[in-house]
């Protein structure tokens, strides 16, 4: 049922620091990531990783908090990622 939601998105990085110390996002996207996407229904109570979280996804890839994924209009940031639940 997962491999039915997963879908093929652009992903950003975030970067070295720039002349004014602030980190910055790569202009062009780093690569793809095949990932699924989904909203999150409810707030999720149980870690305070998730307090903010409006969508969750789940991948093969190797992702980190460094990534930014392109959804549609939006870009999502990588908040947290659980190294247990990665879909193998």
């Amino acid at each position: 049922m997962i491999n039915a939601d997963m879908r093929i998105y652009n992903y950003f990085t975030i970067g070295n620091k720039n002349e004014y110390g602030q980190r910055t996002i790569s202009t062009t996207p780093t690569g793809t990531i095949k990932i699924a996407i989904n909203l999150a229904s409810q707030s999720i109570q149980d870690n305070i990783n998730y307090k903010d979280c409006r969508y969750v996804g789940i991948t093969h890839a190797n992702v980190d908090d460094t990534y930014i994924i392109e959804y549609g209009e939006e870009r999502l940031k990588v908040l947290y990622v659980n190294t247990k639940g990665r879909y193998n």
